[in-house]
């Protein structure tokens, strides 16, 4: 699969609820993308990626196989384990088909349990 860099996630959004003093934590965070999909077939997945004191980790939010062009709304509640300082987090989007080519709509990604801010929407091209 080829993988491609869709939105670097901002330290205000995954590091807001960080325990103090706490060398390992878990935070949910609701993700949620509009991707648009032409010039192959294949398999979609949607990950979140950080790299942090542990070494680098991906998780699947959601995939979805794709049949010609078209549009899929991709979304999942993933658990992200942080060790020690955080480096950075990312949402990379993996192609079955190096042909394929994609636009991403709309890309949300919101810490569980907080209120929907305007800054939680990363990608928007409406």
């Amino acid at each position: 699969m080829v993988q491609k860099l869709v939105a670097e996630v901002p330290s205000r959004i995954w590091g807001e609820a960080r325990p103090p003093r706490m060398r390992v934590w878990e935070n949910e965070f609701n993700v949620a993308s509009w991707i648009r999909v032409s010039g192959g077939n294949g398999e979609l997945a949607l990950t979140a990626f950080h790299i942090d004191e542990a070494g680098e980790h991906t998780t699947l939010i959601d995939r979805t196989l794709i049949d010609g062009d078209g549009s899929a709304l991709m979304s999942g509640l993933v658990r992200l384990r942080f060790t020690g300082e955080v480096e950075l987090v990312q949402v990379h989007l993996k192609l079955g088909d190096a042909a394929m080519r994609f636009h991403v709509d709309e890309l949300f990604f919101q810490r569980r349990g907080s209120n929907l801010r305007r800054e939680d929407k990363l990608i928007s091209n409406f």
